[in-house]
């Protein structure tokens, strides 16, 4: 040992300790200790004049710090005229075992634990580890497992956590783990833990045959072995843990093919494997035995839900929620095309209030279920349920609806621009209260977002707290297309077609481009209005420059076209359902941001609906109309011209007819049909009358400075607050059903001791019942307490914590907590006999 290590280990115990005792029997330091100059501290060679130092240490200078150094035998405790002065102070070691334990603070009766493991002590940096961890206290068992916390680099001095990194570097190829244990002798210690804690029985123990039988054992279809209840614990905190998440998923892969899960699935029932979700397998199966069951009509949409919600909080649930999600709209869409797939229409309104208020939900589901299925990125295992919708969509109720609406739409002789609800009425019945008001005025126009659209837009903002959100329906002016439509949400007198073409122009101006609506919004609004591209806005800076452009405006119209632009493009329009949700994020942004340049007051509307059918169309989809005439514009869904005359095919209406100061004519395929274009798309389509391209939303919103929106409140039946089993039994309740303003709330549970050891398994659930009765929205769960809940726990106070998630991060946060008393007898240790 050098010098300068010796002076820094006894300055260390001089510190603490103001005589230090130190016997070098074998005269290995002598040089050393003549050569130290420790300031403030006297040293005394003892040697025959142990009476004199006595005397100098405890008389004459009693505050002072001496080192004595002996270099004679120790004596015998009767025969240590010094005994009384050791056993109150401190004896200085220099065997390496002594100075590991005194470089980081361990009591010399842990002699032997150094020496039996001598080399996981030789490194300084395992040391330094150790010291962090050791607390004032710890005995011998303390202090090897936080060796093995050093060993396996982990965070927490938790025996799970040791297996969970021994398996994430076993999975990895790596068993350095391995050799370590054996090289620090701590092997012995682990695997006697392993056995002690869940009953793991094998002469040669090894990570990857206890993961074997962990995962066997609590298989629901596997083979019991000799391990207990405690395993099962293990696996739901494996699972349950952001850093070894992986690493379960690895392993549980691995065995599911060692034990041949597959097999043992094909056989198996729904009901019996739905609360397994150990190996990825079990999702697969429980996926393909609701597809197969949807699709043959064997099982109701109530089950499938129930089947659903049991899988929300399973291990893979994240990878497979767009299967799960997919099969839900699909249960969904099922049973509401069939009960509205006969609707029939007995006037023009009855057909927009209908829609509004009940049909735009089965267009919601489908697009829904689409877009799931196209996240799932799989063909094969859902085919036989897509093939379904699809079927049912198109054939049985987009065409059959809208077939119906035709008889509508053949007796309308004048469009009905003047109502109300009419898109042209749009500033006056919906602009001009809130320039009276004096209120400034948002107005955004998203480019094809059609009615179901805004409702579910208008679903998501009254969740969001502090808004306030309302929808109405329009109908949209005729043909749905966009010059027409943004031309009518503007202020005007009368709206005419430029000569020889379909672009709309507003009292003699033109209406294309943001210019020329910011042009006419500033002559016709009679207050300070202008137009701007939504890209443009969203680049303000809102503290500054966003502010500064507010202030000086009354009414802003912001546009957006990103569903219309990517369904209206043959390359591109199988990604309209994409677009429809990246559009619904953006809008949420782009209202947070409107509110942060302090505007209260929104509006949320569009230009046109539009039809979508994901599957290419038949050849009987498409019309070949006999019309002749000057064409001005062809689309698939409209013909505008001059002197055009139609047929059977389609419906003819002039420009009076629409509401328009012009004398072409318009062509309008009846139905869903489409009339053949060139180099154009097909399964995107607007510029017709059908109910998805002229009827759109409408949606108010309010930024308010109160909260508007609550959870729901989850409270637990307590009728003991005594736990005297391994098993307690919980019943949480649901004190409110969830609405557009009362939310659904998230809750993990568990069982931990005062001092925040968790003692049992983690119960989450997703609290989101919409009807029922108190007791219907009642939900069990059997927590399993771990055997040291009878041991080092037993007849202590416990806490039942409730936890909810901190939003925007992987924390939780105490929602509510119970006392109970543990009073489990030992019986309750042995599994079932």
């Amino acid at each position: 040992m050098s010098n300068i290590n010796l002076e820094n280990s006894l300055t260390k115990i001089l510190n603490i300790s103001r005589i230090t005792f130190w016997y070098d029997e074998k005269k290995e330091f002598t040089e050393q200790y003549e050569e130290l100059d420790i300031n403030g501290v006297d040293k005394i060679h003892v040697h025959g004049n142990e009476f004199e130092v006595k005397y100098r240490i405890t008389k004459q200078d009693p505050k002072k710090k001496f080192l004595l150094y002996f270099t004679d035998k120790k004596p015998l405790n009767q025969e240590n005229w010094l005994l009384d002065l050791e056993l109150a102070h401190h004896v200085f070691h220099t065997d390496q075992e002594a100075m590991f334990m005194q470089e980081i603070g361990m009591g010399y009766h842990f002699k032997e634990l150094v020496a039996e493991h001598i080399e996981f002590f030789k490194s300084k940096g395992r040391r330094t580890k150790l010291k962090e961890l050791l607390g004032e206290g710890d005995q011998h068992e303390d202090i090897r497992s936080k060796m093995l916390a050093v060993l396996f680099n982990t965070d927490y001095v938790n025996l799970s956590t040791f297996i969970q990194a021994h398996s994430s570097e076993f999975i990895d190829g790596n068993d350095k783990f391995d050799k370590n244990l054996d090289r620090y002798n701590l092997s012995n210690y682990y695997w006697g833990r392993i056995k002690h804690q869940f009953n793991y029985l094998n002469e040669a123990p090894s990570i990857y045959d206890f993961l074997l039988e962990v995962f066997n054992h609590n298989f629901i279809l596997g083979s019991k072995n000799t391990l207990n209840k405690e395993s099962r614990i293990l696996l739901l905190q494996w699972k349950d843990t952001i850093q070894f998440r992986d690493s379960f998923a690895q392993i549980s892969e691995k065995i599911a093919k060692d034990l041949d899960i597959k097999s043992k699935l094909n056989e198996t029932t729904l009901d019996t494997i739905i609360d397994d979700d150990l190996f990825e397998l079990v999702d697969l199966k429980v996926i393909h035995e609701l597809v197969t069951q949807l699709a043959e009509g064997s099982i109701t949409t109530e089950k499938v839900l129930k089947y659903i919600k049991k899988r929300e909080n399973k291990f893979w649930n994240n990878k497979f929620q767009p299967f799960y999600s997919c099969i839900t709209y699909g249960a969904q869409f099922v049973d509401k095309a069939k009960e509205t797939s006969s609707t029939t229409y007995k006037s023009f309104d009855e057909g927009v209030k209908n829609y509004s208020e009940n049909l735009y939900e089965v267009d919601f589901i489908y697009r829904k279920f689409i877009w799931n299925f196209r996240q799932t990125k799989q063909n094969k295992i859902l085919a036989h349920l897509v093939e379904t919708v699809e079927k049912i969509y198109s054939n049985d109720w987009l065409l059959n609806n809208n077939n119906n609406w035709q008889k509508v739409i053949e007796n309308v002789e004048v469009w009905p621009f003047k109502k109300g609800n009419s898109q042209r009425a749009f500033f006056k019945n919906h602009v001009v209260p809130f320039i009276e008001k004096k209120q400034r005025l948002f107005v955004i126009i998203s480019d094809a977002f059609r009615y179901e659209c805004g409702a579910e837009l208008s679903e998501r903002l009254q969740a969001e707290n502090r808004y306030e959100s309302s929808i109405d329906s329009m109908v949209a002016s005729l043909p749905s297309y966009t010059q027409l439509g943004m031309a009518s949400l503007l202020p005007h007198k009368e709206i005419s077609f430029k000569e020889g073409s379909d672009s709309a122009e507003v009292d003699g101006m033109s209406s294309s481009g943001t210019q020329g609506r910011a042009k006419i919004l500033a002559t016709n609004s009679g207050v300070r209005a202008t137009a701007i591209k939504a890209k443009d806005f969203m680049n303000f800076n809102s503290a500054t420059e966003g502010r500064e452009f507010v202030k000086k405006h009354d009414l802003i119209y912001i546009y957006h076209n990103r569903i219309d632009n990517t369904g209206d493009t043959l390359e591109t329009e199988e990604k309209t359902f994409d677009a429809v949700e990246d559009e619904m994020d953006f809008l949420m942004d782009m209202l947070k941001k409107i509110a942060n340049m302090n505007g209260n007051n929104m509006i949320i509307t569009s230009d046109h609906g539009f039809i979508y059918q994901n599957n290419p169309l038949d050849e009987s989809d498409f019309i070949e109309s006999n019309y002749n005439g000057t064409i001005w514009k062809k689309n698939r869904r409209f013909v505008i011209g001059e002197d055009l005359k139609g047929d059977n095919s389609t419906t003819a209406f002039t420009g009076s007819q629409l509401g328009l100061k012009s004398d072409a004519n318009i062509l309008i395929p009846k139905s869903i049909n489409r009339l053949r274009v060139s180099a154009s798309g097909s399964r995107f389509v607007h510029g017709g009358a059908s109910l998805q391209e002229i009827i759109i939303p409408v949606i108010k919103v309010t930024k308010k400075r109160q909260d508007t929106t609550s959870q729901v409140d989850i409270d637990i039946i307590k009728s003991t607050d005594r736990i005297t089993t391994n098993i307690l039994p919980v019943s949480f309740i649901q004190s409110d059903l969830v609405t557009e303003k009362v939310l659904a709330r998230t809750i993990r549970a568990g069982i931990y001791a005062e001092d925040g050891e968790l003692l049992s398994d983690q119960f989450k659930y997703n609290f989101d019942i919409e009807q029922g009765s108190e007791r219907q929205r009642e939900v069990k769960h059997r927590f399993q307490l771990m055997g040291k809940a009878s041991g080092k726990y037993k007849n202590q106070r416990v806490q039942f914590i409730l936890e909810e998630p901190v939003e925007g991060t992987t924390k939780w946060k105490q929602y509510k907590e119970y006392y109970y008393t543990l009073n489990i007898s030992f019986t309750n240790d042995f599994d079932d006999i």
